[in-house]
């Protein structure tokens, strides 16, 4: 079993198709929000954006990029993984929705006690659809920043934990040292870093600066193109190199460091596919083959896909094979309207039998006495 870790908003997803809905255009324009944006909103914007909505037609599901990550990672490998999330659920109906789909997956959310005083609001996420499905979405994060302090990251979450999951958007979401200390509690107990690419439309110097120092001491980093070009600055075919350079480094300067070798990169591409990044090679993964017509939404496409790059990974499968797992699971959510597969194991299966087959529990060895022959 492997037991991981992680911290994250938990946030009610609000999905409110735009087509014939200019109120929703025009609302858009005054914001700035392009397809594929995100964007944080304050309190004074959210009274603006909730007004906006009143007489929207909307769906609202669980989501939250953490949260679709890991449950479709349980929902993978089942009892394979044991999974402890920092976060809030808040109250209300939003809150009960989330904590349903937590429990589901069988999931643990931390802390278990909040501090005296406290009432946790709900994360919100207005996510935007387009007539070609694209998706651009507004987040109010609720209190999470205020309730969520760096204490709350018992030492021995880390210690009793084989990985921890960081988003990069950690540090914007939360207070930077609530991040900081889940990612040095990481190193410092040798545990698994799994790393996602900051998510955030700019990077500062130092941001981009700060990120780059922790690629090395990945184990898998995950993120999209758009998020790997602005961490390094350059274009899509030097910031694949750069990020290998700093893999191939790693075990440069390692010395016996056998874990480096095993240290790689998943970087999507949305309809054009992924690459998988390693020391020795870059390999690029073709996408599933979609018709436009049948795109719902691409909101969680890019989770899915690190949920079956991830599970591919945990059963030692090759790279290549992982990030195939991750674009059929990423190509199949595209057709559904909301941020997660509801039972992503049965969808592989039906879909393709043969990478469902590799993600099987390995079948225990029968007793020596039940398979030596005796004369």
């Amino acid at each position: 079993m492997t037991r991981i870790l992680s911290g994250d908003l938990l946030i009610a997803d609000v999905l409110v198709p735009l087509e014939g809905n200019d109120a929703l255009f025009a609302l858009l324009d005054k914001f700035h929000m392009e397809p594929g944006d995100k964007r944080s909103l304050h309190d004074r914007d959210l009274k603006e954006f909730t007004d906006a909505l009143k007489d929207a037609p909307m769906t609202v599901m669980p989501g939250g990029s953490s949260a679709n990550m890991l449950t479709t990672l349980s929902k993978l490998l089942g009892n394979e993984v044991e999974i402890r999330f920092l976060g809030l659920t808040g109250a209300g109906n939003y809150g009960n929705l989330i904590r349903d789909s937590i429990a589901e997956a069988n999931i643990t959310v931390l802390p278990e006690r909040l501090p005296p005083g406290y009432v946790p609001q709900t994360s919100v996420s207005f996510v935007f659809v387009y007539p070609d499905g694209q998706c651009t979405t507004a987040t109010h994060p609720g209190n999470a920043r205020e309730i969520l302090k760096p204490a709350m990251i018992a030492e021995h979450y880390a210690r009793n934990s084989d990985a921890v999951l960081v988003q990069g958007s950690m540090w914007n979401k939360f207070h930077p040292d609530f991040a900081e200390r889940m990612y040095k509690l990481c190193l410092k107990h040798g545990r698994q870093l799994w790393l996602t690419l900051p998510t955030q439309g700019k990077l500062s110097v130092e941001e981009a600066e700060k990120f780059q120092k922790m690629i090395p001491n990945a184990h898998i980093i995950l993120g999209n193109e758009f998020e790997l070009t602005r961490l390094f600055g350059e274009s899509l075919e030097s910031s694949l190199n750069h990020l290998q350079r700093i893999l191939w480094d790693r075990i440069r300067n390692g010395g016996g460091d056998t874990s480096a070798r095993k240290a790689v990169g998943f970087i999507t591409f949305g309809k054009d596919g992924a690459a998988v990044i390693t020391p020795q090679s870059i390999d690029f993964i073709p996408p599933m083959e979609i018709d436009a017509a049948e795109i719902a939404n691409t909101i969680g496409a890019g989770d899915t896909a690190y949920a079956g790059f991830v599970a591919g990974c945990l059963k030692e499968l090759s790279p290549t094979v992982s990030a195939q797992i991750a674009m059929t699971l990423a190509g199949e959510k595209l057709r559904v309207n909301g941020p997660r597969l509801a039972d992503p194991k049965a969808v592989l299966a039906q879909v393709n039998p043969d990478l469902a087959q590799l993600l099987k529990p390995a079948r225990r060895r029968p007793a020596l006495e039940a398979t030596t022959a005796h004369p």
